[in-house]
């Protein structure tokens, strides 16, 4: 009796975590899962070593990106007159985020977070991951509390580029947007994983373009705020392997991602082009590039086009890759 029961333990698949090889899977009992060790060799080891080093890389890389590109559009002067000239494009041409740019920021506020959070841990537990209800709250208050102290530590010296403005980077409003985001991707079941990543995708991209034509935030405070929250979120997201239930939808997300990055691309060396940022810029005249825009309108499109393909491309790329943590590396 006890060598049928051992077998059938053995049999039984693992619900979550790395997916070991059927001689390492961890066994059940009365339909409990006993906790996993984390694989040291075969197969699962790999995909875990590897699941890890690209948590880790990827984590490193946003939070590098987002020391740079402070750097760069804070403290030095192409940096503030190319995050002007295409914060003041996208408030031009951004005509049909007016219809619902109230609607998108105005659902966020500390009682927003705190339904969201509870809402995240309620969908936690009810999956028996206490643990992972801890994490996913814990991106939401460590990157807004992040944001929030770098507002005040960062300040953004008047180089004579662009009319004065106090510093406004990291966008709050984009940092709440992504975290709750990203918390909800952690927590979603295997079979909404991947449409959460997707819904969460294009509220953000959409929060992060509607702060920028609101001329409330410049593309740059946008970027910083994606970058630092996706790297509390790949820090804390649990590494997983689950088959997933529509592999190509996660495939066409990381496609999608790669076109507006090429696009971002493209759309910025062409509009920056033979710039003299000095020769253009006039201070008082809106925020510092109006009238040139108004007498270049082409290039002001392609100003335009960049700085939200910027914003979808990132907030894309953050989803994606916390996503990528809860599926097989093949798929």
């Amino acid at each position: 009796m006890t060598q049928q029961r051992l077998k059938a333990t053995a049999r039984a698949p693992a619900e979550r975590g790395i997916d070991m090889p059927s001689a390492q899977r961890t066994p059940t009992v009365r339909g409990k899962a006993v906790p996993r060790k984390t694989p040291t060799s075969g197969p699962a080891a790999s995909t875990y070593r590897a699941r890890l080093n690209r948590r880790l890389y990827g984590a490193l890389a946003a939070v590098l990106t987002a020391i740079l590109t402070t750097f760069f559009s804070l403290y030095t002067e192409i940096g503030q007159g190319v995050d002007t000239l295409m914060m003041e494009s996208v408030m031009a041409r951004a005509t049909a985020v007016a219809r619902v740019e109230n609607i998108v920021t105005g659902v966020v506020s500390p009682a927003a977070m705190v339904v969201v959070s509870v809402a995240v841990t309620l969908v936690a537990l009810a999956r028996r991951r206490p643990t992972l209800a801890g994490r996913a709250v814990s991106v939401v208050l460590v990157a807004n509390l992040l944001t929030q102290l770098l507002k005040v530590l960062l300040h953004r010296p008047d180089l004579g580029l662009t009319t004065g403005l106090a510093n406004s980077l990291p966008s709050g409003h984009v940092t709440v947007a992504a975290s709750v985001s990203l918390a909800l991707i952690m927590v979603a079941p295997a079979w909404m994983r991947a449409p959460a990543a997707w819904l969460g995708w294009m509220w953000t991209a959409l929060m992060g373009i509607t702060v920028v034509a609101q001329a409330w935030h410049r593309p740059a405070d946008v970027l910083v705020a994606l970058l630092l929250t996706g790297a509390c979120a790949l820090i804390l997201a649990p590494i997983e392997s689950r088959d997933r239930h529509v592999p190509g939808i996660h495939r066409a997300m990381g496609i999608a991602v790669a076109i507006a990055v090429v696009l971002a691309l493209v759309c910025s060396l062409i509009a920056l082009w033979g710039i003299d940022m000095r020769a253009v810029a006039s201070p008082g005249s809106g925020f510092g590039f109006s009238d040139y825009l108004d007498s270049v309108p082409t290039r002001e499109r392609l100003f335009a086009v960049a700085g939200i393909s910027w914003i979808i491309a990132i907030s894309g790329l953050i989803m994606h890759e916390v996503d990528h943590l809860s599926g097989r590396v093949s798929d």
